[in-house]
């Protein structure tokens, strides 16, 4: 049994630090998009124009929005319907979540079946001022989607942890 928490608290740690630098690389590329948005701006309008930029700031906003839908997936704040189901049962939101929680992962299969095709489709396909593969921006999707795949699984198993703590201290 106390193999099982030693075990256990392995993988929590190991997807602990997968989520901080999940959560650092998105911020390191905020800030890319940011600094060279304000510089191609800014030097466009000293009439040097960045053409590189556009695309580095495409392939790092594609980076960017789906891992942070994994981020927010994680911490609960994907756009949902409280206003009707907070007023339900709470063992009736638990299983409406994991009714959620299973459209999602059926909906995130197709992303990452055709999402790992078209990513081999587009790897002949080049940026058009850089010498990097389209393939790198469509694999966000489908990369992203297997982390969203741990991330249902995590909340699945801390939902259902909290569900049984709550009962036995009912009890």
């Amino acid at each position: 049994m106390k193999e099982k928490k030693n075990y256990l608290a392995r993988i929590e740690n190991i997807y602990n630090k997968f989520c901080q630098i999940e959560t650092l690389i998105c911020a390191v590329l905020f800030v890319i998009i940011i600094a060279l948005v304000f510089t191609a701006a800014l030097f466009r309008k000293l009439s040097i124009p960045i053409q590189w930029s556009i695309d580095v700031s495409q392939l790092a906003f594609a980076w960017l929005a789906f891992l942070g839908a994994d981020i927010a997936l994680r911490k609960g704040s994907l756009v949902g319907v409280a206003l009707f189901t907070e007023r339900l049962p709470e063992k009736t939101q638990l299983v409406l979540k994991f009714i959620c929680y299973a459209l999602m992962l059926l909906l995130i299969s197709v992303f990452i079946r055709h999402g790992f095709v078209l990513a081999m489709r587009n790897w002949n396909r080049a940026f058009q001022t850089l010498p990097v593969s389209y393939s790198f921006v469509t694999m966000s999707l489908p990369v992203a989607a297997v982390f969203m795949v741990f991330s249902i699984i995590h909340n699945v198993v801390f939902d259902l942890k909290a569900f049984k703590n709550k009962a036995k201290k009912e009890l």
